[in-house]
């Protein structure tokens, strides 16, 4: 059995969560978090809970979620249907988008290869007029 959990102030929670007190704060006004509980003196106090959502919020972000398809995913809760939707739009965003990279990235490469050593710098920088 774990010990009991201790409420933690902004600053702690954000050292566990691994983010900034502003970034809580922020996760906050975006309902991404509920409000917590405040100290007789009015500092925030983060449950355990609020610290697994913010480490939820903070892992989906890194995955490249917006704040907005956090909100959508956590209003889901536990529908896994409605969650697994979500991810797999987002994974299709990811693939366009790589796609994408991938097809300026050949531009790029075949635009080298045809100018061969004649590539001009922009024209500021040669004191040609564009």
């Amino acid at each position: 059995m774990s010990p009991p959990f201790e409420p933690v102030d902004i600053g702690d929670a954000a050292r566990r969560v691994g983010v900034t007190p502003a970034t809580l704060r922020l996760y906050e006004r975006r309902g991404l978090l509920d409000k917590p509980q405040r100290s007789a003196n009015g500092y925030r106090q983060y449950s355990r809970e609020d610290l697994q959502r913010a480490r939820l919020v903070r892992r989906a972000r890194r995955a490249g979620l917006s704040l907005r398809h956090i909100a959508q995913l956590i209003a889901q809760g536990r529908n896994a249907g409605c969650v697994r939707a979500l991810l797999l739009a987002h994974l299709a965003r990811l693939d366009c988008e790589s796609a994408r990279t991938a097809r300026v990235r050949r531009h790029l490469q075949r635009w080298l290869h045809n100018a061969g050593g004649a590539v001009r710098r922009h024209p500021h920088d040669t004191g040609e007029t564009a």
